[in-house]
């Protein structure tokens, strides 16, 4: 799978794909709406700027970053997995373009 990136679309990575006949998958360039990590970040956005005790230096605000990283349950990210289909129709239907998601 890939996303049009230049390196993607290399000479020499062309002769690879067609020397091992590899099949390639259509991917929307830059597609946030299909990657839950983006979520990840807003949760653990929302929980930093939740925080009463919110840092005032990088190492206090790497530190409460990782904190709420590993905050985040399991379920969390199983529930933003199970999205995976509703996302994957809405960029069809928006045609790669932007999504609620």
């Amino acid at each position: 799978m890939e996303d049009g990136a230049p390196a993607h679309r290399a000479r020499a990575t062309e002769t690879v794909l067609e020397q091992y006949r590899m099949r390639r998958h259509k991917w929307v360039a830059s597609s946030l709406d299909l990657n839950p990590i983006e979520d990840i970040w807003r949760i653990i956005k929302m929980r930093l700027n939740a925080r009463s005790d919110r840092a005032t230096d990088l190492e206090g605000a790497v530190l409460q970053i990782k904190e709420e990283w590993a905050a985040i349950t399991p379920d969390e990210i199983y529930s933003l997995v199970q999205t995976m289909p509703v996302r994957i129709s809405a960029v069809i239907a928006a045609q790669g373009g932007h999504t609620k998601y």
